[in-house]
């Protein structure tokens, strides 16, 4: 059953209406959360469910409800923390306005993964009665059939019952097959997991390795990455570390769900390489269980924490053993069942206990710092794990030595303790408000990377009354941090009222300005921290960017004669050709690089069409930051070939044109398609070629014959124009070419027929 087949009619008639935008937010919204794009998709949210407001759609709110469930429970691994949501979602899919809603079916999968996120085996029984009694409504031929079956295939595996889950997967995939579907690998992937708990790493490899044969074009990351992340562990069941370690992503690209079987491959890896069992992967390792912890992912957070206090035992750390069982202790008494935890933390404690002492400071603790820093060839590296412990116990003795406490609290962030550093600058900062004093900003910039906004009002609120520069100076940091630049303006110009020296402050508010849209000012205000900068180098190139986007072309022209550039015009618009750069757009989330003629110092006009769905950005004339976002190759041939990219700023003026219509087949040869071309721009259209020489097809009714050379192109026309101007263009170039191109989403866009374009996606398998 297309159980999607309604939200993509609604998908249709949005577009039909007008609103294409609110279409494809919708659909990448279920993008973003099937490639593992957490972040992005945590920020369409807003407008997703700004799109169900306005439509007052009860399937289109349980929908987009669940991708998120999906975002959250599957692959952030919440678990308590989102409970009360996901048993609102099944309260809500299950209402008279919303139960025929196919994804009323889905939010089941959600309640349980919430359930076994928590505590998967204590909540074993519930998750399979509420999978069962869920498809009894449904049959083999729904997607969420096979969910469901997942669903308890994962509890029977959290039960331990693995012969049970082999034997369960084999019968709901022989009930999809009559039903005329297909595993999409969910099943697979059960199996693979409950061999692997079997201790069958080579039938988990073979089965993981026939999956990889079957897949046929582009998987999802959330297929790929934990089929790679399974492998790697099957590999080290098999004692063939180093494949195991090419296939593992690096740890911020893994998903928080998939982190769980980061940390047992190194585990593994490390009993045979005991090099790798290094303080940063113990930092590493910490984080993964204080995000889970967060969560509320109880038993998570109980079963890793013996790989966890077993590398730190490895490494000699019972600081860091301590902290990984103090963080553990309090999620047994919010488990449903104990199942073994109390035993095994008490174990775990056992043999932390049975470590030497490791607190006794190898020189006073007056001298501790000294002799850390002291040059020694024979000494082994610096260890932030070891250092930690003497340099907490000499700040007990020397609490207000500040660079022992700036060290300490350098080294607790080093190991991921961030909140027992913050802890101790606290201490520090009530006793010492009477002025300015940089542990005060040493601790706002720990709360402001740990995210501790409430904090950092609360250092406001104590220094205001006896230093209230340093409360604003605060008050700028975090509206920075949190890009409400009206605030930061506010509180730059505070700062600058009681010491006009601040030339940080006075380049924040320029920035604020700037992100402002408020371009003279901002102008003005870079003008002013020039003349006061000893070196203004980077500056004056802020000051130009500016100046270009207040259209002060004096202002341009100035500051490039001081950078030694020659202009050939005088005055007015500086429209000059300055080679080949990209310009990056940042779009919801997501960066989009176009090719551009540099027009001046940090001006160009974007020449590339937009792609597929995008916002249209060609014939805008732009002003970009003057910094790389990649610098150049060493390699001298590489150079040669290197576009400089550059991130916009801010559009002086909009091409003025349509979206882009994508064009595909095969190359009619250089004099037909440059007849083409030359039609086209005769209209003042745009057209730019997307594929390269590599891109072949081949043709279905000459199965004999050689690949044929393909192209896919775009081209753009003005906005003003109707869409049915370009389609007959086309028609009429490419009527006499020996193969057909193809524009089918034009042609759905015109209401002509469609037919002709399918023939051609069929017969070169476009």
């Amino acid at each position: 059953m297309n159980i999607w087949a309604w939200v993509e009619k609604l998908q249709d008639d949005l577009r039909d209406a007008g609103q294409g935008q609110s279409a494809d937010s919708i659909n990448q919204l279920t993008n973003y959360v099937s490639e593992l794009e957490v972040e992005r998709a945590e920020a369409l949210l807003p407008e997703v469910k700004a799109i169900n407001k306005t439509l007052a759609n009860p399937w289109l709110d349980v929908f987009t409800r669940h991708w998120e469930m999906r975002n959250r429970l599957g692959n952030q691994m919440e678990g308590e923390t989102a409970l009360a949501d996901a048993v609102s979602l099944f309260e809500a899919a299950h209402r008279e306005n919303t139960i025929d809603c196919p994804q009323s079916v889905c939010v089941t999968q959600d309640l349980a993964t919430c359930y076994a996120n928590i505590d998967g085996p204590g909540w074993v029984p519930e998750r399979i009665e509420v999978c069962e009694e869920t498809m009894t409504r449904i049959d083999p031929s729904w997607a969420c059939y096979q969910c469901l079956s997942v669903e308890k295939g994962e509890a029977l595996l959290d039960a331990k019952r693995y012969d049970d889950v082999l034997a369960y997967m084999d019968e709901q995939e022989q009930k999809i097959i009559d039903a005329g579907e297909e595993d999409f690998g969910g099943l697979a992937e059960v199996r693979v997991h409950a061999l692997l708990a079997m201790g069958r790493p080579a039938d988990a490899l073979l089965l993981i390795e026939a999956l990889e044969a079957k897949a046929d074009g582009p998987e999802w990351k959330n297929t790929t990455q934990p089929r790679d992340l399974a492998k790697a562990l099957a590999l080290v069941g098999l004692g063939r570390d180093d494949e195991a370690m090419e296939l593992v992503p690096a740890y911020n690209e893994i998903a928080p769900r998939y982190r769980k079987n980061w940390v047992r491959i190194v585990y593994e890896l490390v009993q045979r390489a005991p090099e790798r069992n290094t303080w940063g992967l113990g930092s590493t390792v910490y984080r993964t269980l204080l995000q889970y912890s967060r969560q509320g992912t109880h038993r998570l957070v109980i079963d890793l924490t013996e790989p966890a206090v077993r590398l730190a035992v490895q490494r000699g750390s019972a600081w860091s053993a301590r902290r990984h069982l103090a963080l553990a202790l309090p999620h047994v008494d919010k488990l449903k069942a104990d199942c073994g935890a109390s035993a095994l933390l008490a174990e775990l404690s056992a043999l932390v206990d049975a470590m030497p002492d490791q607190d006794t400071l190898p020189v006073p603790a007056d001298e501790l710092l000294t002799w850390l820093d002291r040059e020694d060839p024979e000494r082994p590296p610096r260890d932030p794990e070891v250092e930690v412990q003497w340099l907490l116990r000499a700040l007990q003795q020397r609490p207000d030595d500040v660079a022992l406490l700036e060290n300490t609290a350098s080294a607790l962030q080093a190991c991921s303790a961030e909140e027992q550093g913050i802890a101790l600058l606290w201490d520090y900062v009530r006793e010492h408000t009477e002025q300015e004093d940089r542990m005060a900003y040493y601790l706002l910039g720990q709360l402001l990377d740990s995210g501790e906004h409430e904090q950092v009002k609360r250092l406001i609120q104590l220094y205001r009354p006896t230093v209230p520069l340093t409360a604003l100076w605060c008050e700028a940091r975090m509206a920075e941090r949190l890009s409400d630049w009206p605030e930061l303006e506010r509180a730059c110009r505070g700062v600058l009222a009681l010491d006009p020296e601040r030339h940080g402050a006075r380049d924040m508010l320029a920035r604020a300005l700037m992100k402002q849209e408020r371009f003279a000012e901002a102008t003005l205000c870079y003008h002013q921290l020039v003349e006061v900068l000893e070196q203004p180098g980077p500056t004056l190139w802020d000051l130009m960017t500016a100046a270009s986007c207040a259209e002060d072309w004096a202002s341009v022209r100035e500051v490039a004669q001081r950078l030694e550039m020659e202009l050939s015009s005088q005055q007015g618009p500086i429209e000059e050709d300055w080679g080949w750069a990209i310009v990056r757009f940042v779009e919801n989330g997501e960066a989009v690089d176009y090719y551009a003629r540099r027009t001046g110092p940090v001006t160009a006009r974007i020449v590339e069409n937009a792609y597929h769905k995008h916002a249209q950005h060609v014939g805008d004339r732009v002003v970009f930051d003057a910094s790389m976002l990649f610098q150049p190759p060493e390699d001298e041939q590489e150079r040669e070939r290197f576009v400089p990219t550059y991130l916009m700023v801010h559009v002086l003026e909009k091409g003025g044109f349509g979206p882009s219509w994508l064009v595909d087949g095969v190359h009619p040869g250089d004099a037909a398609f440059g007849a083409l071309r030359e039609q086209i721009e005769a209209k003042g259209w745009q057209l730019w070629v997307h594929s390269n020489s590599d891109y072949q097809l081949s043709d279905g009714e000459q199965t004999d014959q050689a690949p044929l050379p393909g192209m896919y192109f775009t081209v753009a026309i003005p906005a003003h124009l109707p869409a049915a101007d370009l389609h007959e263009t086309l028609r009429a170039a490419t009527a006499q070419w020996p193969h057909q191109l193809c524009w089918l989403h034009l042609a759905e866009h015109c209401q002509v027929d469609t037919q002709p374009h399918h023939q051609v996606i069929e017969r070169y398998s476009l």
